[in-house]
């Protein structure tokens, strides 16, 4: 009998771990789906495969760009509120980096799949 409540303990702490593994996906899920979002506009994207190599002034990156300037600065600005780029000022100019690794790790992935 103490062995059945023995068990049956063990599973219900398999069971509680579970949801609670399922719950954490569940937050990391959302999380990612943001950065996905964020990816998946075109000139958000050739900006990121630009910052792999690393950090760019924003005129180089507006002048690969066929967006006027005012549009592509919105775009660097949903790339800033997602926490996807970091910013630098000297002076006059901007320059912008990858903020987190994962995103490199990503954008390094998409483009060995889909550019090689």
């Amino acid at each position: 009998m103490v062995g059945q409540i023995m068990r049956a303990m063990q599973n219900d702490q398999i069971v509680e771990t579970n949801v609670m593994d399922l719950m954490q996906m569940k937050s990391r899920v959302i999380d990612v789906a943001d950065v996905l979002k964020t990816l998946s506009h075109p000139d958000r994207l050739f900006v990121l495969c630009q910052l792999v190599d690393g950090e760019q002034g924003a005129g180089q990156l507006q002048s690969n760009s066929n967006l006027s300037q005012s549009a592509f600065s919105q775009h660097l600005t949903v790339l800033k509120k997602a926490g996807l780029v970091d910013i630098r000022k000297e002076s006059q100019h901007v320059y912008y980096s990858l903020k987190d690794e994962r995103v490199v790790s990503l954008i390094s992935q998409l483009h060995n799949l889909y550019c090689h």
